[in-house]
């Protein structure tokens, strides 16, 4: 009987310890850990017990803290396309994960056109048939509440917390992994794989309308009285957010506040996806303690639905790449993004501010280092904020990573102007990043191109210049500065010039 007893007590010990013992939600079998990066272990365990962590021939130990955090480091190691398994160990608990690579982990983030899944792509039956890429893993962090127009309901509120919004485990690419992948993240990813050979994960959080302050560490705030005011107060009754974000906010919310449901909350208000700070706290601080190679975003259009919130992302926006690479101890992290589309204002869409929202964009890449864009005006619907071709799109942000961070020789821009100079009634646009020349599609009439006063007028391409003959003294000259533009300046690699406007000289 004794011993049975101690047997008794020896296994539940065990199952306990088994039980305590985990990964952060990060791990997961089929992962990417970041090469040529120390690599990050982090779990939770028994206070005080040793943890042993063994991975691709390398060992590392630590003790428990007393908040039963444990983590470690191990050395920095090459790419690896072989899958290595890891074990973790405390007592006689273990955790075994397999068929990790070792390669660039891109994290990607934003709103609805970057959550647009593969599967409602244009090209997606042909791209699905083809989606078995073994080095290629994804990561998709699912949302578990909808930021449509519906009464969230009781149960919604336990996910309504940081530490529970998002799910997901990793995935080997194939056709039942990518359909509900991000398409832009997609395809950026296989374009690197096939470019480099190195394997690539993505992590994809990205979250249906979200403001970008809701991406903002708040104490990143605290630096600047513009951006600071977005985190004052209860975030339903701040004018200085977003009308739309508050209002969806409600709809989601009243039902549960006014049938007196504890929904989670704190000095800013109720928690919601768009609140100001929240989607920092649920997506992106998990991340930050484990080295990834860069970031891919496509977020605009909840902050480009007035002129005000326009300029307020100005300010908003480099705050946030800043506090970023802060946060993940990277100061020169690559932060790729994504240009706003294009889209009429016919069907009642609020988007008369896109092209100074664009141009907005553009000049940031110039002023914010190690950052790229990829215009998209040209794949826009007129009718449709979420244009469905999005291979071009992550085409052509992969082409900026490949160009900026992995040094291919890829062009990684259109045109971009330099100058503009008025002589004798002649306006002469100068650009870089032509290639062998400017062009048009298939040679047709150049468009795009307007005054201050928004008179459309006649271009020509000559060589590396616009040439436009006017009889106007204008003071800016504007290119494809309509919601929804024809403008059509390509250079020799195919990739379109952005929305711009720059002095006439």
């Amino acid at each position: 009987m004794r011993y049975l007893c101690l047997y008794i007590v020896c296994f539940l010990a065990a199952q306990q310890a088994g039980a305590q013992l985990r990964l952060d939600d990060f791990f997961g079998s089929d992962m990417v850990l970041q090469r040529e990066k120390p690599l990050h272990f982090r779990g939770h365990g028994i206070p005080g017990k040793t943890v042993v962590v063994r991975f691709a021939g390398k060992e590392g130990t630590t003790t428990v803290r007393p908040d039963s955090l444990w983590e470690l480091d191990l050395p920095a190691m090459p790419a690896n396309a072989k899958g290595q398994s890891l074990t973790v160990s405390m007592d006689t608990a273990r955790l075994q994960l397999h068929n990790i690579l070792i390669g660039d982990l891109w994290v990607c983030a934003g709103q609805s056109n970057m959550e647009f899944p593969l599967r409602d792509d244009k090209y997606a039956a042909t791209t699905l048939q083809q989606a078995t890429i073994p080095g290629l893993r994804l990561l998709n962090k699912v949302k578990q509440t909808s930021t449509y127009n519906v009464a969230y309901q009781v149960t919604d509120t336990a996910v309504l917390r940081p530490a529970h919004y998002y799910r997901g485990e990793w995935a080997v690419a194939d056709s039942a992994a990518a359909r509900n992948f991000s398409a832009v993240g997609f395809y950026f990813g296989k374009e690197l794989v096939i470019a480099t050979g190195v394997p690539i994960g993505l992590i994809h959080v990205a979250i249906g309308g979200s403001p970008a302050e809701a991406w903002l560490r708040p104490a990143a705030a605290a630096g600047n009285t513009q951006v600071q005011r977005m985190f004052t107060g209860d975030w339903w009754q701040n004018q200085s957010l977003e009308p739309w974000c508050i209002q969806r906010g409600h709809e989601n919310l009243d039902s549960l506040v006014q049938q007196g449901v504890a929904v989670p909350k704190d000095s800013l208000g109720y928690n919601h996806p768009f609140k100001p700070g929240f989607l920092y706290e649920a997506a992106i601080a998990p991340l930050v303690s484990f080295p990834v190679k860069g970031i891919i975003w496509y977020q605009g259009e909840s902050n480009a639905l007035s002129d005000w919130r326009v300029q307020q992302h100005e300010v908003l926006f480099p705050i946030l790449v800043a506090d970023w690479r802060h946060q993940w101890q990277q100061p020169d992290l690559p932060f790729y993004y994504c240009q706003l589309s294009s889209i009429g204002t016919e069907k009642g869409y609020h988007s008369e501010n896109w092209p100074a929202f664009r141009d907005s964009q553009r000049r940031l890449t110039d002023s914010i280092p190690h950052t790229g864009m990829a215009v998209t005006s040209d794949v826009g619907n007129r009718g449709d904020v979420h244009p469905k071709d999005k291979k071009t799109v992550g085409t052509r942000l992969a082409r900026v990573a490949l160009h900026n961070t992995y040094s291919k020789s890829v062009a990684g821009s259109g045109p971009i102007p330099v100058k503009a100079v008025l002589r004798n009634g002649t306006i002469t646009v100068t650009f870089r990043s032509v290639g062998r020349k400017l062009m048009t599609p298939a040679g047709a009439t150049l468009k795009g191109f307007s005054l201050d006063n928004n008179i459309s007028l006649k271009a020509k391409i000559k060589g590396r210049q616009v040439i436009i003959k006017t009889n106007v003294n204008a003071h800016t000259l504007k290119y494809g500065w309509e919601p929804y533009t024809d403008a059509n300046l390509y250079n020799s690699e195919g990739l379109p010039a952005s929305t711009f406007a720059i002095a006439v000289e």
